[in-house]
């Protein structure tokens, strides 16, 4: 009897575990374009970025001298980063049946430009561009910013 009690117990808590790691790693978009080299850190592992990779928050994006790349996200917002260019996607939430979004990333460095998808009509203030010297609240649908 105790047995399967304490199998139970185990079962449900792998359960546990495994959602809670799938709730963490939700594809939030993918790779549309890109050129030259892109490195993706996703954690303690870094890979050449390619052609239709997903992406997921938490995701670090580095281009080099010769990096190009187009991110589209669920929504359709589209951000591409321009070569030397450091960003973290920090957060990033599309749940129109719950009515929560958030876009939060930090350009550390480089250029990228953002075109609005339906998060930023649905909830322009859930949008948010950082950067090292400041934060940029998105109300219209396209723009440039660089960092030095």
């Amino acid at each position: 009897m105790n047995s399967v009690i304490t199998s139970r117990i185990l079962f449900l808590f792998f359960i546990f575990l495994c959602s809670s790691a799938s709730a963490n790693s939700d594809i939030i978009g993918s790779i549309k374009v890109i050129q030259g080299d892109v490195i993706i850190a996703k954690g303690d592992s870094q890979q050449k970025a390619k052609l239709h990779d997903k992406i997921y928050e938490g995701d670090i994006v580095e281009t080099k001298d010769t990096g190009n790349i187009a991110l589209l996200f669920v929504d359709g917002t589209q951000f591409s980063i321009g070569p030397n260019s450091h960003m973290i996607i920090n957060r990033y939430l599309f749940s129109p049946k719950q009515k929560r979004y958030a876009f939060d990333v930090m350009l550390n460095s480089g250029s990228a430009i953002y075109t609005s998808g339906r998060l930023s009509k649905l909830a322009p203030e859930a949008v948010k561009i950082q950067t090292p010297q400041a934060v940029i609240g998105v109300r219209g649908t396209k723009f440039l910013v660089e960092v030095d």
